[in-house]
């Protein structure tokens, strides 16, 4: 992808130490639910936007992301300085970045940012929380499970790792 094309939206974390730009939208926004977006928010969900993973170039210096891991199926990076989270990719899909829409400088967007689709992991979601009548699609864990599980288990066999992850299987 050319480095001189003129980013689609730039964003990063709430101390400034993460920055990026992206030349494409995302395709996609989708509200989590699971037990880990919920810790790692301190919200009722948190929502990513997906982007292709050659749109994204990183500006900040490349100790400011920390990568953390608490499934086997995903890679988590926030902040090493605020402790923001900024984005998620799954292994088995490297081609796609999901970062999370609240890091995304608003005023930078050229275009129409889109909206939420859907909820997932609402077998996760918080006992307190009362999902709106918001109209989006709604799904217990992923939108296509059985489809996501045969592509984590065709991973995990070409992995040399094996999905060496922090215990919880299936959740992201």
């Amino acid at each position: 992808m050319s480095t001189t094309s003129e980013p689609a939206l730039t964003g990063g974390c709430q101390c400034g130490a993460v920055t990026y730009e992206s030349t494409a939208l995302p395709d996609e926004l989708t509200n989590c639910h699971c037990f880990t977006c919920r810790k790692i928010s301190g919200g009722a969900y948190l929502t990513f936007a997906r982007f292709p993973s050659a749109s994204l170039t990183w500006k900040s210096k490349s100790n400011a992301l920390k990568t953390t891991q608490y499934s086997d199926m995903a890679m988590r990076w926030h902040c090493a300085d605020c402790g923001s989270p900024i984005s998620m990719m799954y292994k088995f899909q490297r081609e796609k970045i999901s970062l999370t829409a609240g890091s995304i400088d608003e005023k930078s967007v050229k275009g129409v940012l889109v909206k939420p689709v859907e909820h997932i992991f609402l077998a996760e979601k918080a006992p307190w929380f009362i999902v709106p009548d918001d109209g989006l699609n709604r799904f217990e864990t992923f939108p296509d499970m059985e489809g996501f599980v045969k592509k984590m288990e065709e991973w995990k066999k070409g992995s040399k790792t094996g999905g060496a992850g922090g215990g919880r299987e299936f959740g992201c």
